[in-house]
Order: C-alpha cells, then sequence, then structure tokens
C-alpha cells in the first residue's frame, strides 16, 4: 500500500494556464501632448488663410488637424492614467473665449520655419495651461523653457526659403473668437503616418452647471 507524504513534486505540478500580472502597463509608448481642437467654423475659417499663404515650400497642416498645443510632448506608456490626470486637472476650469490675433511667421519673424495664427494668452487660458503642467509634470517646476506664445500652426516651411519668405508680409490681423469647451489628451501619428489621435477628451464645464 503506497502512502501520499504531501510533496508535490516539480514534474506533477499543476500548470496554471494564465497568470495576470499587475503593475504599469507594458507595450509601446506613445508620443503625446495635451491641446484644443478647434471647432469646424473655425477650422474652416484658418483653412481659408491657408489658401492665400504665400508660394514658398511648405507643408499645410490638415483641417482636421489644427489645433493649439498646451504641453510639451513626452512618451506615455500609460494611456489609461494620463486620461485620468487629465480629468482630475480640470476639474475647476470652466469654458472661456479663444481670441485670435495675427497670421505671421514663428517662433522668431527673422528666421521662422512655422507660420501660425497667434492667440491672447489670457488669464484663463494660462491658468489651464499652469493646471495641466502641474498635473504632467513638464518642466522644471511646472515651467517651460520657452516663453508660451499660444498659437496655432497652420504651416511648417519647408526647404531653402531663406531668400523668399522677406519677400511676403504676414502681419494679417485675425479677427476670430471659439469657445473653449474641451481640452484633449492627443497622439502624434506614428512614423509614416498622418492625423493626430484624440485618447481623451474632458469637456469643460460652464459656469451655469456649477452647484452653488
Amino acid at each position: 500500500m503506497k502512502y501520499h507524504d504531501g510533496t508535490i513534486q516539480r514534474r506533477h505540478r499543476p500548470r496554471v494556464p494564465h497568470r495576470r500580472t499587475w503593475g504599469r502597463p507594458k507595450g509601446p509608448a506613445r508620443r503625446v501632448f495635451i491641446g484644443i481642437r478647434l471647432d469646424a467654423d473655425t477650422a474652416e475659417r484658418l483653412a481659408e488663410l491657408q489658401e492665400g499663404l504665400p508660394p514658398i515650400p511648405m507643408r499645410r497642416v490638415p483641417k482636421a488637424d489644427l489645433h493649439l498645443t498646451l504641453t510639451p510632448p513626452w512618451m506615455e506608456k500609460d494611456i489609461a492614467a494620463a486620461a485620468q490626470r487629465l480629468r482630475d486637472a480640470l476639474e475647476r476650469p470652466f469654458e472661456f473665449e479663444l481670441k485670435f490675433r495675427r497670421l505671421r511667421f514663428g517662433p522668431d519673424p527673422a528666421d521662422p520655419f512655422l507660420i501660425w495664427v497667434t492667440c491672447e494668452a489670457s488669464k484663463e487660458l494660462i491658468e489651464l495651461k499652469n493646471r495641466l503642467l502641474k498635473a504632467f509634470g513638464n518642466g522644471k517646476k511646472g515651467k517651460e523653457k520657452v516663453p508660451f506664445t499660444p498659437h496655432v500652426t497652420l504651416a511648417r516651411l519647408r526647404g531653402s526659403f531663406a531668400n523668399s519668405f522677406r519677400e511676403h508680409h504676414l502681419r494679417k490681423v485675425v479677427p476670430l473668437t471659439m469657445t473653449v469647451s474641451a481640452v484633449e489628451l492627443m497622439a502624434s501619428p506614428h512614423q509614416g503616418g498622418a492625423g493626430y489621435e484624440t485618447l481623451k477628451k474632458v469637456r469643460l464645464p460652464r459656469v451655469e452647471e456649477t452647484p452653488r
């Protein structure tokens, strides 16, 4: 008669078909940032400005991709956690008006590589940006290395344009106003791809929706 000694031998150990692992999600990191997409009417108006840009080498930003960037981009694996941080950072800000100012070369008009439309750096926009910088830890002590110039990029200059762009004057007033009602966590396209992808969209509350 054989007796069982209670020891499970390695070769008789039962197999576990799947073990759930905990911790940070694994997978390729994506290049993400926080931005404001333009509404349809505003995007259409800026697309009309693109049609009238000077004939110099450039790559126009597609109308569907026109946006205002609020944070520097970073590489992110945990998209769900980043989306939650975005929601937490936007508990208090309300809808506000974004005012566009001028069509011009940028960042340095004397040595540009972009054509953009600048926007007013209102206190609401600055407060929103500072909240996001603090939430996502971009820059030292929540500050960027370069001054914040709110803008929407219309085109990126290409090739040798040093002798041609100076022939064109671009300080055109753009009298547009748009209500900012949402902020988005956006992903840049993969190499060889096109289009910015919305990973999370958080709507800003209206003042009248806030309980007293």
